[in-house]
């Protein structure tokens, strides 16, 4: 009986080898030669890996994507063709599933080959990457003796976010019933948040500060600027002279305000009377032509989307009132030259938001909530900036 079992054992060992060799085998036969990329005028070089489908080599846009920061959009209804559109050193491919045919600034062009679908991947032929893409960027593009060379690509990805914890130092802002100071709540939310956004995004986070620190209002929105983020996120507590005001709202710029979110904005903005000195609140208010040279951009619109989706995840995650997006003509919103947002995470003086604000655990659920927002906000920006 132990020798039978031995037997089946070496038996199945002898098949699981088998089929690993014949698996390697089918590996090999599908993967070729790679394209050599060769990003100028650097001469930084890249591989793009080749594979064989229905005989022929292809390429996988993913891979593409990656390496050229390039991105696609998959279209399709009862009523149209299936189609997948390419956008490419800001130029647009439309192709056809199946099909070797594509448009390019409303022509048709032959790849040879058609586009194909694997599973959840699309693939086109290599002919498209090396003699098609020279034809349409003459002088950019060009097939040496089967290496590729073409310019540096632009990544206009969100790639650095600036956070930026309220009060502090001398400031404290909103002490809670029970005595919970604002400044450290926002601070521990913050590092909450820089870290999901490290570990999980790979971004680069700055904060306008680490500690228990006081900075000015316009020190904070200087020092976006001045690092070039792509993302603003201030982060306060909420108060009210009515102990059962609760809930969450985010915030985004407008010199258009409703009462309610006046009172607000007269809360955060008094910071600059109170701790910044005589003559600093009129040195905010010459600032009125920036706000309005930001009106006419389109960061106001994108402001209003990463404020409608954090806020969205906000009240999901907290399971909370929801008080809406809101805009206010906050003093250290104003100038911001990037996507920027003021959330207010609940009000700390009514003292059971309060003790949910000081509880490490609720302050993990509305870091992570806040992150959401901001990564679904990232993946839509950068499919826009990334087709401009």
């Amino acid at each position: 009986m132990k020798r039978s079992c031995i037997f089946k054992e070496r038996k199945e060992m002898t098949k699981i080898k088998y089929i690993l060799l014949l698996l390697s085998i089918l590996w090999v036969g599908y993967l070729q030669a790679d394209i050599t990329l060769v990003l100028t005028p650097n001469g930084t070089q890249q591989s793009l890996p080749v594979v064989k489908l229905e005989s022929k080599d292809y390429v996988s846009l993913d891979e593409i994507n990656t390496r050229l920061y390039s991105i696609y959009k998959v279209e399709y209804s009862e009523f149209t063709d299936f189609r997948v559109m390419f956008f490419f050193y800001g130029e647009q491919f439309i192709f056809l599933l199946n099909s070797p045919f594509f448009t390019f600034k409303q022509s048709i062009f032959n790849m040879q080959y058609p586009l194909l679908q694997v599973g959840p991947n699309y693939f086109v032929p290599t002919t498209f990457i090396m003699d098609n893409l020279p034809l349409h960027f003459p002088g950019q593009i060009q097939n040496k003796n089967g290496v590729l060379y073409l310019p540096q690509p632009k990544d206009k990805s969100v790639k650095r976010i600036v956070i930026d914890p309220g009060h502090g130092g001398k400031d404290p802002g909103a002490i809670g019933p029970n005595g919970t100071r604002e400044s450290h709540i926002n601070l521990n939310v913050a590092l909450r948040l820089k870290h999901l956004l490290e570990q999980e995004l790979g971004l680069e986070v700055l904060m306008t500060r680490t500690d228990d620190r006081f900075v000015s209002l316009g020190d904070r929105t200087k020092f976006a600027n001045d690092n070039k983020a792509d993302l603003f996120i201030s982060i306060h507590t909420n108060a009210s002279r009515t102990n059962g005001a609760q809930g969450i709202e985010t915030y985004y710029l407008s010199t258009k305000s409703t009462t309610e979110s006046r009172a607000v904005e007269a809360l955060e903005n008094s910071v600059v009377e109170l701790y910044e000195g005589a003559g600093a609140k009129q040195k905010y208010e010459a600032l009125d032509f920036i706000l309005m040279d930001m009106l006419q951009t389109e960061h106001l619109e994108h402001s209003n989307n990463l404020a409608t989706l954090v806020q969205h995840n906000l009240v999901a995650g907290a399971q909370t009132k929801n008080r809406g997006v809101k805009q206010a003509n906050f003093y250290v919103l104003r100038g911001a030259f990037m996507p920027a947002i003021l959330i207010e995470m609940g009000f700390i003086s009514n003292s059971e938001e309060e003790a949910l604000l000081a509880n490490p655990k609720y302050q993990d659920r509305i870091a992570q909530a806040i992150f959401e927002g901001i990564k679904r906000f990232k993946y839509d920006y950068d499919r826009i900036r990334l087709t401009s």
